[in-house]
């Protein structure tokens, strides 16, 4: 069965920022991996196809909004984060390996946080740069966590 967004929620992304919008595919990307975790331990092969599928798409779509150019290196390393992930979603979809699911939600949501802070920010009309560096921080604690770097 195809996993189609509400009403509710084509709404909600029709008027969010674009720092939201990343928050959003963050949560929607944890969510995704957390099904598909339910589903590896119930053997629903169907369903964890499915929701690796929906995850990879999310991930390949932020991999793809990286703004190389202005983001410096917190895009350079996002990147390495990325396209390791995806290479990740591959295997636990072959291998049905709840485990590797968990540690890449254990790599999204520090990152998740890192965005809703400078989406926070951004709504408030703060100065961004120290929620940058934070964000830089936490970025490369991931690629450390993971073992990747930029090239």
């Amino acid at each position: 069965m195809p996993l189609e967004a509400t009403e509710a929620f084509r709404s909600e992304v029709a008027r969010a920022r674009p720092t939201r919008l990343v928050v959003m595919l963050y949560d929607e990307a944890i969510t995704g991996l957390v099904a598909a975790i339910n589903a590896i331990r119930d053997n629903d092969i169907e369903a964890r196809c499915n929701r690796i599928n929906v995850v990879t798409e999310l991930v390949a779509t932020l991999h793809l909004s990286l703004d190389m150019e202005k983001g410096g290196d917190v895009a350079e390393q996002l990147g390495s984060i990325y396209r390791f992930i995806l290479g990740q979603l591959i295997r636990i979809n072959i291998s049905s390996d709840a485990e590797k699911a968990a540690q890449i939600i254990d790599v999204l949501k520090p990152l998740r946080d890192a965005w809703d802070e400078v989406d926070r920010r951004v709504e408030k009309g703060e100065d961004i740069t120290l929620a940058e560096a934070a964000m830089l921080q936490r970025v490369e604690a991931a690629g450390n966590r993971l073992s990747i770097h930029a090239a």
